[in-house]
């Protein structure tokens, strides 16, 4: 095989590897492209891929997809009287959340989402609920979503929460329509 021959292999095989590439991600990106059109459908698709009857296996794939690669999702968490945030990256949570929300057939649903946008940013506070498969609800609070409008579609950058307690009661604001 002279150099030449030697090349356009090389070239064939480094345009087989980056477009097949790019075929996967186009296909995850026309699979869940309604999820990222617009703030309120990426904060809905979120809680739709978290929630599920008990034993049925969530959509990983789908929520990994509403999130840039560096996003971080964290919790508030609360001792006595003192907080304290828990963060994760996407796979963290995914990896902790993952088969407990399974195993218990936890939901969680929105009360009320405020939308703030700016240019390419948003932000959405969205009061929550949450149940397992009892049906009892056993949370309520406020989702804090940070996203950004790039690559023709919206990404979740940061996701933060905070749960109701008896001393932090959500704010009739954001549970009213």
């Amino acid at each position: 095989m002279n150099n030449f021959t030697k090349t356009r292999v090389i070239l064939a095989l480094l345009t087989i590897t980056i477009f097949g590439s790019d075929l996967k991600s186009q296909e995850n990106n026309n699979k869940y492209s309604n999820d990222v059109n617009s703030v309120e459908n990426i904060v809905t698709a979120l809680l739709e891929s978290i929630s599920g009857n008990k034993d049925e296996e969530r959509d990983w794939n789908r929520f990994r997809n509403l999130f840039l690669p560096t996003a971080q999702i964290n919790a508030v968490f609360y001792k006595i009287d003192s907080a304290w945030v828990k963060i994760h990256t996407i796979e963290e949570f995914v990896e902790v959340a993952g088969t407990w929300y399974e195993d218990n057939g936890f939901k969680e649903y929105a009360y009320k989402n405020q939308i703030d946008t700016f240019g390419n940013i948003a932000n959405v506070f969205q009061s929550y609920g949450a149940k397992l498969a009892d049906g009892i609800e056993i949370e309520r609070g406020i989702n804090s979503f940070q996203l950004v409008f790039v690559e023709n579609r919206w990404w979740i950058v940061n996701l933060i929460w905070d749960s109701e307690t008896e001393k932090n009661k959500i704010p009739s604001k954001y549970l009213e329509e």
